[in-house]
């Protein structure tokens, strides 16, 4: 699968800082094809030859037998990083978590309720895309026949998801209450007392 995306497609890029006692700043890529290790020398030193940055390509191969390489990803970037990196150049490429928020809201919109709440179980990422409020939003109006300007006024004070699972009664009540509250000239912060 990792044959179809183009050959200057980039499918990882993590820069930053090593840890101490060097600073260099690194930067690790890696394509569909090769991978590309970048460092920038720190030293206080007036050698000019040691502030010039370094480049080193190789085959994606390659990597899986290169021990230095990987220590220093691992120490730089942590082993998740490691492990991603080692999954890409043996072309296990996900192509799921490389598509946009907007694109998997909308995919995952039509999916049924009980397929929404397995995917949200499968990592951090797709629970965050399971709990967005615009994929609750797109639901609602998936499942509702109207939906009204005071049902939006609510759901952006309760959320989308929320007002989703709240029963019939429940919504009647909550609705009523909001539009008392929006209709009193202090916002529904004081209450009637009686004399």
């Amino acid at each position: 699968m990792a044959s179809l995306l183009p050959k200057d497609r980039i499918l990882l890029d993590v820069q930053g800082q090593a840890p101490p006692p060097s600073k260099d700043f690194v930067q690790f890529i890696v394509t569909p094809n090769e991978t590309i290790w970048r460092t920038w020398r720190i030293t206080l030193r007036n050698d000019y030859k040691r502030l010039m940055p370094s480049e080193l390509k190789a085959p994606l191969e390659d990597f899986e037998h290169d021990e230095r390489l990987q220590f220093d990803i691992g120490r730089i970037f942590g082993e998740n990083t490691l492990e991603y990196a080692k999954r890409l150049c043996k072309g296990q490429v996900d192509y799921l978590m490389r598509m946009s928020k907007p694109l998997l809201i909308y995919l995952t919109s039509f999916l049924e309720l009980e397929d929404v709440a397995h995917l949200s179980q499968t990592c951090k990422f797709m629970y965050e895309i399971c709990s967005a409020e615009a994929l609750w939003e797109q639901i609602f109006h998936h499942h509702c026949d109207t939906v009204t300007e005071e049902m939006t006024s609510l759901a952006l004070d309760m959320g989308w998801k929320q007002m989703f699972f709240t029963n019939k009664l429940q919504l009647q009540v909550k609705l009523r209450r909001h539009q008392q509250k929006r209709a009193s000239p202090d916002g529904g912060t004081t209450f009637l007392t009686e004399d």
